[in-house]
């Protein structure tokens, strides 16, 4: 009788039986499946992944992907998902959430593999209110803090008890920000003791800036892509800086696409774990050391997913889709707080880093297009606007001299015994836009457009060699049958020629890049002072000392701050706010006519009042500002960073008496936009 039954209206029951309440059915629907061949070729995943990508769609978050995924290479252009790419997400998810919900039950997380960790940060860095219910209370597919603590045990802390370094992996970065984006700084319910243990597993990542990147390029690097890359052999001396550029390339499957990026830092999220307090919070008294300045001469869903076992414990169905029991999915608005967060779930309602996907849109972006200083084009001006304006309060942290001395000697154990500081700070920024002068609108030109229909035919053919094709229903065929032990994802092909094509395509891109720099006769801002200056001329004009006793006084002198640093940018002139915008807006957001950023503030410390002045890095987003006292000038600092999800300013501090090729004195600044 079921065989009678049209396949439109068999996919429709299917549907509505997966979305019964109270649950009662898996997904896929195993008896239903399998009935007969004509019901099973109507609801098979193969055969009919628009079901599927219902389902999906109405149990987890999609609105962020669809934004992002054009960014990478081989999705360039593409703005939707299709059903076969849900479908095969779906797949993917449920077998990652899986495999950690069985590690979590046997208490052992030390195998936990990458593509699984990807997994549970995309659903973090995605969630819009439903991925959330996935993973938290007690619904959830398997207890993430749960995990999180293991991983802690068996991988972190097992990493620092060995000598040396800890190994920087992607695994442990992606854990490391998983956990920053779900506890913060850590849970509510964290004891002294765990406490003590986190900050002791994290201070290597915190303080060794010599062993851990924090940059998506060297921070010596004023303008990007490169233009010549010269290879160099990293000095064995422990006291030469190493400013090599490095791609951090990883290929991930998502969406069954194969999307390049890089992993974040870990160091980022260590710093934000272990120094991040919300604006009015205290201090810490612990570890405290007086700052070592005297030596340096200053500062010194919709619904709930949870797995149903098969018979064998294990909860898979023959190479498909784990089996899931689907909760109701208008559950998710009545428990979701006014930030999209499961009031019910007390750490994660207390944390408001994954209430809205829209907050890591410029940080997925940086992920996608800033991994090889070589290669990758880098971010649109237009999205640093505001980023820096406002005001700011947050700290900076020091370490111990003698401690910082002794590691670069090669003491990595005096990276846990050496005490810390840190000292309470208030920042107001400036941003000013630059340009070349004699600016004129635009007019494109016919040559403009033959060189970018040639450009992208180029980019296009290698695309075809690379047999992507994104298109509903020209996806390659994923197989997923009964008594199949076959991968959800496409197959993969012959790792020769795939090579091949990864290299023409990488190729290409470094050929646009080089031809775009160089069409443009320009190398970024024409300044020829140290890096350690943010590239700014060193030497002071003649004039007043800076004011900074009062309001007035102090608006003047940032007013005479910025005209300087204009004036010290030969051929350059501050852009009129009427025009930014019109700028900015420009194919190339202005880039041709030479548009940058540059930054200006003035700020106070219980140390005094100081200027700040420098610049950011419109690659990567990556902002250099100087931090000078005023007015007796009792000490020069360079400050480098970047704003994050969460309008969170991340970066380190570094004196500007040692000269850029060696390793100098860092420490690391947290601030938070107030």
């Amino acid at each position: 009788m079921l065989d009678k039954i049209p396949p439109e209206i068999v996919s429709q029951i299917t549907y509505h039986v997966i979305s019964l309440d109270p649950p009662s059915i898996t997904v896929p629907p195993l008896n239903l499946l399998l009935s007969c061949r004509t019901v099973y070729e109507a609801i098979s995943p193969t055969i009919n992944p628009r079901l599927y990508a219902r389902v999906f769609r109405r149990y987890f978050d999609v609105d962020a992907a669809e934004r992002r995924l054009g960014l990478g290479s081989a999705s360039e252009g593409a703005d939707k998902l299709n059903a076969r790419e849900l479908t095969v997400e779906l797949a993917t998810r449920v077998r990652s959430l899986m495999r950690l919900r069985g590690m979590v039950r046997r208490g052992n997380v030390r195998l936990v593999d990458e593509h699984d960790l990807w997994a549970i940060y995309f659903m973090l860095i995605e969630n819009d209110g439903k991925n959330s219910r996935h993973l938290f209370g007690s619904e959830a597919i398997f207890d993430l803090s749960t995990f999180l603590e293991l991983y802690h045990e068996q991988q972190m802390l097992a990493a620092a008890v060995e000598p040396g370094y800890p190994a920087e992996t992607v695994g442990r970065s992606l854990a490391m920000w998983i956990a920053w984006l779900v506890d913060g700084s850590g849970s509510s319910d964290e004891t002294s003791e765990q406490r003590e243990e986190r900050m002791f597993v994290l201070r290597p990542y915190v303080f060794a800036a010599q062993r851990y990147e924090l940059y998506f390029a060297p921070w010596t690097l004023p303008d990007l892509p490169l233009l010549d890359q010269s290879n160099q052999n990293p000095s064995p001396n422990p006291f030469v800086a190493d400013l090599q550029p490095r791609s951090r390339l990883v290929t991930v499957e998502h969406y069954g696409r194969r999307i390049e990026l890089c992993p974040p830092f870990l160091a980022h999220a260590a710093i934000l774990r272990f120094f991040y307090r919300k604006p009015g919070d205290d201090l810490d008294d612990t570890d405290a050391v007086a700052a070592p300045y005297m030596a340096l001469g200053g500062e010194g869903n919709g619904g709930v997913l949870t797995v149903a076992p098969d018979e064998n414990g294990d909860g898979v169905i023959d190479g498909m889709f784990p089996r899931l029991s689907i909760g109701n999915p208008s559950a998710v608005t009545s428990m979701v707080d006014s930030d999209g967060i499961s009031a019910s779930t007390s750490s994660l309602s207390s944390h408001h880093l994954i209430a809205n996907s829209q907050m890591h849109d410029r940080d997925f972006a940086r992920l996608a297009k800033c991994y090889d200083p070589s290669v990758t084009p880098g971010m649109k001006r237009r999205l640093w606007r505001g980023c820096w304006n406002g005001c700011w309060e947050g700290t900076f942290s020091f370490f111990d001299f003698d401690a910082f001395r002794e590691m670069l000697a090669g003491q990595a154990r005096a990276l846990y015994d050496g005490a810390y500081g840190e000292q309470a700070q208030v920042w107001r920024i400036t941003e000013t836009w630059v340009r070349r002068k004699g600016w004129v609108r635009k007019v494109k030109e016919e040559s403009d457009e033959d060189d970018d229909e040639e450009e992208g035919e180029d980019e296009a053919d290698v695309v075809d060699k690379m047999e992507v094709d994104h298109d509903e229903g020209t996806i390659e065929q994923v197989s997923w049958t009964l008594g199949s032990t076959s991968s959800v994802i496409p197959e993969a092909r012959d790792a020769d020629s795939e090579a091949a094509k990864a290299r023409a395509f990488t190729d290409l891109r470094a050929r646009k890049a080089e031809k775009k720099r160089k069409s443009k006769g320009s190398k970024g801002l024409p300044l020829s002072g140290p890096m350690v200056n943010a590239g700014f001329p060193t030497d002071r004009p003649a004039g007043a000392l800076p004011d900074l006793a009062s309001a007035a006084a102090e608006a003047a002198t940032l007013r005479e701050t910025i005209r300087t640093q204009v004036d010290a940018i030969e051929g350059y002139e501050a852009v009129p706010d009427e025009e930014i915008d019109e700028m900015l807006e420009e194919d190339d957001g202005g880039e041709s006519a030479g548009l940058e950023m540059i930054l200006t503030g003035t700020g106070h410390s219980a140390w005094g009042r100081f200027i700040l002045k420098g610049r950011v890095r419109a690659w990567d987003g990556m902002a250099s500002l100087v931090k000078e006292y005023a007015p007796d000038s009792r000490g020069k600092w360079i400050y480098r960073g970047y704003v994050v999800s969460g309008d969170i300013f991340v970066g380190r501090w570094r004196d500007t008496f040692t000269p850029e090729a060696f390793v100098g004195y860092e420490g690391t600044f947290i601030l938070n936009r107030r």
